[in-house]
């Protein structure tokens, strides 16, 4: 297993917890007083998260990532137990900050790790095998995480994750140990397939490409979070169910899964970064766009699934953007950017999205911030002059 499968297992077990605590946060929330402060706790462990990814991605770099992965793996453990002790509102909260935090330690160097072992015209097959993990993760962890807190009770649920976490952090800590008398792989200059004319890769940062993928998952993540908390509403006010708002949200899942496996997968490797990116936010857009339209559950499924699609364009080429721009010995910083930028998508999403609803539907404001970026990213021209040097030794 080791070194191969461990970086995607990273993946697996921190966007699983993550996902997990979506039908058990309303449960803490209503036994803690306040059923309305979800909204708020989601919101701070999400800044808590965008705080934590540049720092925990630049130590990423200089101490080894599985180190850092597994440490903030255990802190995931430590701070989930702590749910167990909330008894107001506030402390729901705190304890939200304090989960987010430790769990951004954990995708920078996941994500580094696996494109460390990737070569440069691979990367992007190699990220979208990461994003069908997520997607897998996205659909078991929530359903599993429910049926257990109604069947054996929210501490149960609780503790299953802290298990969970515990048993992969101290997995992590193990193999990395042992990774740290094994004999380094010999890493070689590749070009980067980003642009025709891209110069290889360095153990430097490229400010450029940080901005340019920046760019793009912040627009990504918008949308996303958007459509998330906009979904609901838009389907309560059409008269459908619960179930019939979770099959609808559903197809976005599987517009995805048919962008993470061959041969679009393959895409940003084959075609380079800049095309299904480009064409990804084009599509995510046009989406949105028709879902803001949508009045009927077969044209919201519609709308959906090329919304789901475009994404599962977008984020394995964004990814592999991170991969290029920054050498080994950067890498978990250059992910630390990709994920805080994400991070800050999530967060702007909702809220300027709701201040903004008395002028213009969610959906309408999503598929503008996706076209601007569409719009931002086509007239940015590469400038392969990495300028911030070497951090450490990486993996």
């Amino acid at each position: 297993m080791g070194r191969r499968v461990l970086p995607h297992l990273l993946v697996w077990s921190s966007f699983y917890e993550m996902l997990a605590w979506t039908p058990l946060l309303i449960l803490l929330a209503t036994a803690a007083g306040d059923p309305s402060v979800v909204a708020l706790a989601a919101s701070t462990y999400s800044a808590a998260n965008l705080l934590g990814n540049l720092g925990f991605g630049l130590l990423a770099d200089k101490l080894q990532r599985y180190r850092v992965a597994g440490a903030g793996l255990l802190a995931m453990a430590g701070t989930a137990a702590l749910h167990l002790t909330v008894t107001a509102p506030a402390a729901l909260v705190g304890v939200r900050f304090l989960h987010g935090l430790a769990a951004a330690a954990v995708a920078p160097a996941a994500f580094a790790l696996v494109t460390d072992g990737a070569p440069a015209g691979r990367r992007g097959e190699s990220m979208a095998r990461v994003g069908l993990i997520i997607a897998v993760a996205s659909m078991m962890a929530p359903p599993i995480s429910g049926r257990l807190a109604r069947g054996a009770g929210v501490p149960a649920a609780v503790l299953a994750l802290v298990g969970m976490l515990a048993l992969f952090g101290l997995l992590t800590l193990a193999v990395g140990k042992a990774a740290s008398g094994a004999r380094p792989m010999r890493r070689l200059p590749e070009p980067s397939p980003l642009a025709a004319g891209s110069h290889g890769e360095t153990d430097r940062l490229n400010p450029w490409m940080m901005a340019f993928g920046g760019t793009v998952a912040f627009a990504l993540m918008f949308g996303q979070n958007v459509l998330f908390y906009a979904l609901p509403l838009r389907g309560s006010q059409l008269g459908m169910g619960p179930a019939e708002i979770g099959g609808v949200l559903g197809v976005f899942a599987v517009g995805a899964f048919i962008a993470f496996v061959p041969p679009l997968s393959r895409l940003a490797d084959r075609r380079g970064r800049r095309m299904p990116m480009l064409l990804g936010l084009a599509l995510t857009a046009a989406g949105l766009l028709a879902l803001a339209q949508s009045d009927a559950r077969g044209a919201m499924s519609a709308s959906l699934f090329l919304y789901g699609l475009g994404f599962g364009l977008v984020f394995p080429a964004v990814s592999a953007v991170s991969a290029d721009g920054a050498g080994h010995g950067r890498r978990g910083l250059g992910f630390g950017v990709l994920t805080a930028s994400f991070s800050l998508g999530a967060v702007a999403g909702p809220l300027v999205a709701s201040a903004v609803s008395p002028l213009a539907s969610p959906f309408a404001v999503a598929a503008t911030v996706a076209v601007a970026g569409l719009g931002i990213s086509a007239f940015m021209s590469p400038r392969p002059r990495p300028v911030i040097p070497p951090a450490g030794p990486g993996a």
